[in-house]
């Protein structure tokens, strides 16, 4: 499935869901074209190829992609790069930190002419007559973690913040309601408190409009995204409410 989140004359935000299997994580893939350039944000894994390329030739020819950026290195989020390598001439955005576990997933000779490497403060991607910026959201949950805010649609393409899963629904309309769907991805794949507010520190000086995440449901406007926010200021992951994890377990050592 698709849905259009944003378009004007020149500029479509498009966000494609719902193409796994029931035995994989649901993802989410985007689509940003300004003019005839286009930018596709975190492809997903291999199985949703045929179907994610169907889909986007009909909003523009893939070979206008002209960049493939990658939030950073889970498979959920580019086991399919190899696919795109080899069926387009895009260059491969991903953090420094990851340019060397990317070849897992590609076939031998793929040019380092074709990486586009993010350092840890971030970077713009022209597009158009437009900038897509790309924005540091370190231990979110990878230690090399970048978001995509597009400043023409106002949306933050958010990667794993925000996560959430079985949600009924493909936007969020009550947030106290919606908590019950995320709370344990944060709690348990989200380990830095003080990273999630200096996050949230870096959003709020931006002016969003949606925030959407890599999986789940869309925080569609600006009150439900103040919402998400002020819940993510006052979060606590797991290992912070659970120090204890990293005592000796003396049954290990009998």
């Amino acid at each position: 499935m698709k849905i259009t989140l944003f378009k004007n004359e020149k500029h479509e935000v498009v966000k494609f869901y719902n193409y796994e299997d029931a035995d994989e994580v649901e993802t989410n893939q985007f689509l940003i074209k300004n003019g005839d350039e286009g930018i596709l944000f975190e492809p997903g894994g291999t199985r949703i190829n045929t179907f994610l390329f169907s889909e986007i030739s009909t909003i523009i020819p893939p070979q206008k992609i002209k960049y493939i950026v990658l939030s950073h290195q889970d498979p959920d989020v580019g086991a399919s790069l190899n696919f795109w390598l080899i069926s387009l001439n895009s260059k491969i955005v991903i953090s420094t930190l990851w340019e060397r576990f990317i070849p897992h997933y590609t076939t031998k000779g793929i040019s380092k002419e074709r990486f586009v490497l993010v350092n840890d403060y971030g970077g713009k991607l022209k597009l158009g007559n437009t900038e897509i910026i790309l924005l540091p959201a370190h231990f979110l949950h990878s230690p090399g973690n970048f978001q995509a805010y597009d400043p023409t649609s106002k949306i933050l393409l958010s990667g794993d913040m925000g996560t959430s899963f079985n949600a009924p629904y493909e936007e969020v309309q009550d947030f106290e309601n919606h908590k019950q769907y995320m709370e344990g991805f944060h709690k348990r794949y989200l380990p830095s408190s003080y990273s999630i507010k200096e996050w949230v520190k870096l959003v709020r000086s931006l002016d969003v409009e949606q925030i959407i995440p890599q999986h789940g449901a869309r925080y569609p406007n600006k009150e439900i995204v103040n919402a998400f926010l002020n819940w993510a200021e006052q979060f606590k992951p797991t290992l912070e409410e659970n120090p204890g994890w990293y005592k000796v377990n003396n049954e290990f050592l009998d």
